[in-house]
């Protein structure tokens, strides 16, 4: 199995496991189908000059270059979560990750409407929780830049921020509550279910899943979340 080897290029955490969203996207979807893959931790300064000497196209918008990326068995490079799922499922296409499933298209919207509206909350925290020295500067800089302030000052309506989140973590909630559970489909995950998971991980690790998980009104995301541990999907963080 060497030669179906993926290498994932994932950011390291002074913790030594893994802590941030996208890259849990792909780390699940590998761990969910027990890919074979090896992990190659890279800091935030090092991720544009690693993926430029491999050749690979920078992002159209954001971020030139970002984790998660991927060196596929044949050779190829693949950059985005997203763009990394279609093309493992290409490659590995069982069981199926379900990638069409009704739920993927409103639960992305959801999560990146959280997102949105929860900026305060961990852009501010992340430096401080999770970043090794190398990463801390990179990342401060970067944001308040397009920021246009600093994080200290944008951290400040993290609270408000979490409370706005509101509508869209009870809209994630419904859309649950259609199956028995404990996943969109039911019984069985599709990528939807890793795209929250992996969100609620991040949250986790800052301290801030409670809170939630309190403004859900039920415990449909927690035990989502609990399912997929139970799994034992989340237990390879470490390499």
């Amino acid at each position: 199995m060497s030669d179906q080897q993926v290498i994932f290029y994932d950011l390291p955490s002074k913790q030594g496991t893994a802590w941030s969203l996208n890259p849990w996207k792909t780390r699940l979807y590998l761990n969910y189908k027990n890919i074979p893959y090896k992990t190659e931790w890279t800091e935030y300064p090092d991720l544009a000059p690693k993926f430029e000497k491999f050749g690979i196209p920078p992002n159209e918008t954001g971020f030139k270059y970002t984790s998660p990326t991927v060196k596929m068995p044949d050779g190829s490079y693949v950059m985005e979560s997203r763009r990394i799922a279609d093309a493992l499922e290409r490659v590995f296409p069982t069981p199926s990750m379900h990638i069409d499933s009704k739920y993927q298209a409103p639960v992305d919207a959801a999560i990146l409407n959280c997102l949105g509206k929860m900026r305060p909350v961990f852009i501010p925290l992340v430096p401080k929780v999770f970043l090794n020295p190398r990463s801390v500067e990179h990342f401060v800089t970067s944001r308040e830049k397009a920021i246009g302030k600093s994080l200290d000052e944008f951290g400040r309506t993290g609270d408000q921020s979490i409370k706005d989140a509101q509508p869209h973590i009870r809209e994630l909630a419904d859309m649950l509550a259609e199956t028995d559970g404990p996943f969109f489909e039911g019984e069985t995950p599709c990528y939807a279910d890793f795209v929250v998971i992996s969100f609620l991980r991040m949250l986790k690790g800052l301290g801030a899943v409670e809170k939630i998980y309190s403004l859900e009104g039920g415990e449909r995301l927690k035990k989502q979340y609990q399912a997929a541990e139970a799994k034992g999907w989340l237990d390879r963080d470490s390499y």
